[in-house]
């Protein structure tokens, strides 16, 4: 666990790409993602305690941590989409019919889930597999994210103007707390959408290999 630690903070020290990188890297995980919130703010934090930055890096902090997001979640959603092809012709057309329900809402649905603890995961597999447009997805997934991270990043500077005399003084120790929380938070996460992922799990895997028991017959 402290491995962990210690490399997710060298990460994040080596600036902006490697924020970006880590940052991608934790997103790509399905249904683990942390909350993108903490890590730009605990990138933020780190920042402040290697030299003063201000409101503009705070903000461009949160640009980087939401664009890697965004990129993740871009690929699942590419690939869920992608899996199109394996589907039958009725399972496509019982997805098409929901493309005018989710023209009208996608977006702010995305935006929602981009924007809250609500789990994307689930979101971006239905929006995927009903075909919906890329550029809208990108669009109102990356602005709900940037809302978040943003504020998160922004927080955490006022935070540590606040305290900087504590901070400068344990700022190993203060690196280490924040960094556990998240690996807890990720922990937490996994915990309680257990559930939901399995089934998710099961309902892409009749979507995906159909009903074996009807091939046979």
């Amino acid at each position: 666990m402290q491995d962990i630690f210690q490399f997710i903070q060298l990460m994040i020290g080596e600036g902006y790409l490697g924020l970006f990188l880590i940052c991608f890297a934790i997103n790509m995980i399905p249904f683990l993602s942390p909350s993108n919130m903490v890590l730009a703010g605990v990138a933020a934090l780190t920042y402040s305690l290697l030299g003063p930055i201000g409101l503009g890096e705070a903000i461009l902090i949160g640009a980087v941590v939401a664009i890697s997001a965004t990129l993740a979640k871009l690929i699942h959603f590419y690939v869920v989409r992608g899996s199109r092809i394996v589907l039958s012709e009725e399972r496509l057309r019982s997805l098409d019919m929901e493309k005018e329900r989710v023209e009208k809402w996608g977006a702010l649905a995305l935006f929602i889930a981009a924007a809250s603890p609500v789990p994307d995961d689930p979101l971006i597999v239905y929006v995927g597999l009903t075909n919906y447009d890329p550029v809208k997805f990108t669009v109102s997934y990356f602005i709900g994210k940037a809302v978040v991270t943003i504020a998160g990043a922004v927080i955490a500077l006022f935070v540590g103007l606040l305290t900087s005399g504590f901070f400068e003084s344990m700022p190993i120790v203060v690196a280490s707390i924040a960094l556990t929380a998240i690996i807890t938070g990720i922990l937490l996460k996994r915990k309680t959408e257990g559930a939901e992922s399995d089934l998710l799990q099961d309902v892409l895997k009749e979507e995906l290999l159909g009903d074996d028991t009807s091939v046979e017959e």
